[in-house]
């Protein structure tokens, strides 16, 4: 069975179970901790495949990505059930 088949599948149990956990409580943490959950959530040992479905994710705007002083990132889980609001100003002038 082909990879590309596996990962929607694989990152609807990935959303649900973080989701679940409210794991944007946790804050901004390494990869190698959402590599543990996902290798958890997905029953598999294999780091390629572990590694394709983060970016996956992460090409799905799952996470957020921050760069740290030193060369690495730190992930945040996105809450998907934040309200999402645009700030708009108007500038109203009266003659």
């Amino acid at each position: 069975m082909e990879l590309k088949l596996i990962l929607p599948k694989q990152k609807e149990k990935v959303v649900k179970y973080l989701t679940r956990k409210e794991a944007w409580n946790y804050g901004f943490l390494r990869y190698n901790l959402f590599k543990k959950m996902i290798r958890h959530i997905i029953k598999s040992n294999n780091n390629y495949e572990i590694r394709r479905l983060f970016l996956y994710l992460l090409d799905e705007d799952i996470f957020i990505k921050q760069k740290t002083n030193v060369r690495s990132y730190m992930y945040l889980f996105k809450n998907p059930y934040a309200p999402r609001v645009e700030n708009k100003t108007i500038t109203i002038s009266f003659d």
